[in-house]
């Protein structure tokens, strides 16, 4: 059998063949039953303005010594958080809490919007001594206090202590969390110096003969940190306000504060007191942001270095041997921030690694 064919030369289709064919559904009669990642349409450029003031003292030909002031003050910064679509916490049902949102034709959505705002204030100490006599050092403290309305916890990122976006609670009143930035440090201590040993050609001792070339050459590195603790945040699990947040993992709501959150000597298995909070029920929590902090922080590098002449005056052979975390601290992460949680106020990670020791060798010439 031979298909008929029309006048452009193509196969003809018999209508019994087209009502065979399976077609795609049309899409919903709504449009808005979406979860995805809305920018405001009214964004404003970010700014920040910065100021500084120090004073400067040379106190001899190689010490110095400042003293500095240093603040800024951010506005329009970018917060990532549920859509201010969220209804006020309470109880009802499904269709009860959709009808109390602003806009009931939308669900759960994040927003990110231009409503961040931070400010930074800081005491800054320095005392340098330039390199002489095969000595020098720079020691550095700062005392400082970062505070912002939830901004600094934008998606998680940059608030990876405790738990997901406790930070910014209701979305609809940014500055209800306003508390010390995620990132905030009060104290910050760092001193690092640098002394060759006194012997050896061109030294005040032992400048020559076999004693010269064991003990000569030698120089020793050390660089110390110290700072305070990190905040975090604890949070509940589930739609415990019943604002209709079905995007599970998101753990938007504080708990309540029903005793003493801190115990007198914190462990790996119990950082904080679980037992201090309690579960809200259709209302956020009242417990504040960012309100613990992890333990303070120390660490100590230190090197050993030695130089051999090779060939010319100019070229060497230089040994190392350095101790990264010299005195092995346990400087250990933050604890699991979910409430209800049975891993919860238990420590699984730290900050910085144990003791490492390396051994290197180098030419130069």
């Amino acid at each position: 059998m031979q298909l008929q064919e029309n006048s452009l030369g193509q196969p003809l289709a018999f209508i019994s063949d087209l009502q065979g064919l399976q077609v795609s559904p049309l899409p919903g009669p709504s449009p808005w039953g979406v979860q995805a990642w809305f920018p405001d349409p009214h964004k404003k450029d970010q700014y920040s303005h910065q100021w500084n003031v120090e004073i400067q003292r040379q106190m001899t030909d190689n010490l110095m010594l400042s003293v500095a002031y240093v603040g800024s003050a951010s506005r329009n910064l970018e917060m990532a958080q549920l859509s201010n679509n969220a209804p006020t916490p309470g109880p009802g049902t499904p269709d009860q809490v959709n009808a109390r949102r602003p806009y009931p034709y939308q669900g759960t959505l994040f927003f990110d919007t231009s409503q961040g705002k931070s400010s930074f204030n800081s005491l800054q100490l320095r005392a340098e001594r330039r390199f002489s006599q095969g000595f020098q050092f720079l020691i550095g403290y700062t005392f400082s206090k970062s505070l912002d309305n939830g901004t600094s916890g934008w998606f998680g990122a940059e608030n990876g202590l405790g738990a997901n976006s406790a930070s910014l609670q209701d979305p609809s009143h940014p500055e209800a969390s306003r508390s010390v930035s995620s990132f905030d440090v009060t104290h910050y201590l760092t001193a690092s110096g640098i002394y060759e040993l006194p012997f050896g050609k061109g030294k005040r001792w032992l400048q020559s003969g076999p004693a010269a070339w064991v003990f000569g050459g030698w120089q020793t590195n050390t660089i110390l940190t110290a700072r305070s603790g990190q905040p975090y945040n604890v949070a509940v699990i589930g739609d415990v306000g019943n604002i209709g947040n079905t995007i599970g993992w998101w753990n938007y709501a504080r708990p309540n504060l029903v005793g003493n959150p801190r115990v007198a000597n914190p462990t790996v298995q119990q950082a904080f007191n679980p037992d201090a909070f309690s579960v809200p029920s259709f209302s956020f929590g009242n417990f504040g942001r960012n309100v613990l902090r992890t333990n303070h922080v120390p660490n100590v590098d230190f090197s050993l270095f030695k130089g051999f002449r090779l060939w010319n005056e100019t070229s060497k052979l230089e040994i190392r041997a350095e101790a990264f975390n010299l005195f092995n601290f346990m400087n250990y992460g933050a604890p699991t921030g979910l409430i209800g949680s049975p891993a919860a106020a238990r420590i699984s990670s730290v900050v910085t690694l144990p003791r490492q020791l390396q051994l290197a060798g180098k030419i130069v010439f």
